[in-house]
């Protein structure tokens, strides 16, 4: 059903001539018998009530219907003005951050409830189409650290800026907080699936003469993870990148000075952000947003830092300067650039779809039906704790599914439809294309025109191009080569 997030969906469609609403009704039963009075009742009166209160224009609060486009309006002008004004990020003075629970997506709504309201040194005047001048705090292009102690909403600030990329309904509260539209939140992701990646500027050198130019693995540490999470996300042009230090592997953020002492750089394979943050931003455009609350390496390689307490931002970048000046680390420099963005290219077997399409089961979980063969065609792997392996076995796989915990900016289950559908999309055309052709080929393909079965598919909702990538990503049986 629908959530706060505002997304294109093919529950309803819209032209010149018509408004059309689809979805779907179980017939009232008893066992195996279709009970015919309620049916009745459900066609000819139900359904034409929700027709009258919810369609026609005579039923609906009109101010409430034109106050909905006119939120939308400002918040997709909002967005397109963030390169314009160096920004990654706009968070407007009063919008209410907090949600009700960690599983409710409902604004808090008590007495207490902290609105946000931005420091003066950070703070940008917008002018909207409808709403007209907006205040709020800009985020910045290149590196911004939000900091604080414990409990004081570093990690709400974020989780608002992660789903900033939305257009959020009026109410919501966070209409007024648009974050760059290709922003990607990076976690730590122990167990994931990785196909030919060059995790280089990351991890490199490893025992035994192993290379990691095009590492692949079935089980991931921490650190690979994330190392691979960086490079799928930058290949297909995402310009930022959010970060928790609660969610990431502390050995990929940073080694402090006294590890650095005992296990000299040529021992250590992991190269740490701390050491390639700036790197990002200088070399690449890619900005990073980072919650960090114990790592103050950091304080040395930031563009601007954001103190919360209480829940009420402050600037203290200044602040954090002098510390570093008084307080100076060392931060190891790579022993090698950074190197060129992935340009894999990809092929999804038709096998992927042989007993029946790819399904949706939860948000986070799309089953897969695959041929008992196409385990065959898994590439071999380097275990992060090993030797290659091919990863295979004599016993075929009973329907496994592709998890997508970790893809926070996923919020609906339609999305994980509508990608469902582009993998069956994708299994039609065998030929090889790039990470970025494939991605961009389902992403302007009408969700109308995704495969549906049987009739038309009214639960679909259009997916970030970002979401669809880090998918195939983590499709064991797509077949990725450097």
């Amino acid at each position: 059903c629908p959530g706060q997030e505002i997304l294109e969906r093919t529950s309803a469609v819209i032209s010149d001539r018509m408004v059309e609403a689809r979805l779907t009704a179980g017939l009232p039963a008893a066992g195996r018998t279709i009970l015919a009075s309620a049916a009745q009742r459900m066609f000819l009166e139900t359904l034409p009530q929700l027709v009258e209160r919810a369609l026609m224009y005579r039923s609906v609060d009109s101010q409430t219907m034109h106050a909905l486009a006119a939120s939308v309006e400002d918040q997709e002008y909002l967005r397109s003005q963030l390169k314009l004004l160096s920004l990654v990020a706009f968070i407007g003075n009063g919008a209410v951050l907090p949600r009700v629970s960690g599983v409710s997506n409902m604004p808090l709504e008590t007495n207490t409830v902290v609105r946000f309201r931005a420091p003066p040194e950070l703070q940008v005047m917008v002018e909207l189409p409808n709403q007209g001048t907006v205040v709020g705090m800009g985020i910045r292009q290149g590196v911004t650290l939000i900091c604080g102690g414990g409990f004081n909403g570093k990690s709400t600030l974020l989780q608002a800026i992660e789903r900033g990329v939305y257009n959020h309904a009026p109410g919501d509260g966070r209409e007024l907080v648009v974050t760059d539209a290709t922003a990607t939140k990076i976690k730590a992701e122990e167990g994931r699936f990785v196909s030919s990646t060059d995790i280089r500027p990351f991890i490199n050198n490893l025992p035994l003469g192993k290379t990691t130019d095009a590492f692949s693995t079935a089980d991931a540490s921490g650190s690979t993870s994330m190392a691979a999470s960086i490079q799928e996300a930058v290949e297909v042009e995402a310009s930022t990148l959010l970060f928790d230090e609660d969610t990431c592997a502390t050995n990929f953020l940073v080694r402090d000075g006294r590890m650095q002492q005992l296990v000299s750089q040529d021992c250590e394979p992991i190269t740490p952000l701390v050491s390639r943050v700036r790197e990002l931003w200088e070399a690449k455009g890619v900005s990073s947003i980072m919650v960090i609350g114990g790592c103050g390496d950091y304080l040395d390689v930031a563009d601007t830092v954001v103190s919360m307490h209480g829940y009420v931002p402050s600037d203290a970048t200044e602040k954090a300067k002098a510390i570093a000046q008084c307080m100076p680390v060392v931060i190891e420099i790579p022993q090698i650039k950074y190197g060129p963005a992935l340009n894999r290219t990809i092929i999804v077997p038709k096998e992927l779809a042989a007993h029946k399409p790819p399904k949706a089961k939860t948000r986070w979980s799309i089953a897969l039906f695959p041929s008992d063969k196409l385990s065959s065609l898994a590439p071999p792997t380097i275990s992060d704790a090993g030797a290659a392996t091919h990863e295979r076995t004599d016993e075929p796989e009973v329907f496994p599914e592709l998890d997508l915990t970790a893809l926070d900016q996923l919020v609906s289950v339609s999305q994980t439809r509508a990608i469902a559908s582009m993998l069956q999309l994708a299994t039609q055309n065998t030929r090889r294309r790039t990470m970025r052709s494939l991605v961009s080929d389902m992403c302007t393909t009408a969700l109308g025109d995704l495969p549906a079965g049987h009739g038309v598919a009214g639960n679909l909702a259009r997916p970030r191009g970002i979401e669809v990538a880090l998918a195939i990503n983590r499709l064991r049986y797509a077949q990725i080569q450097p």
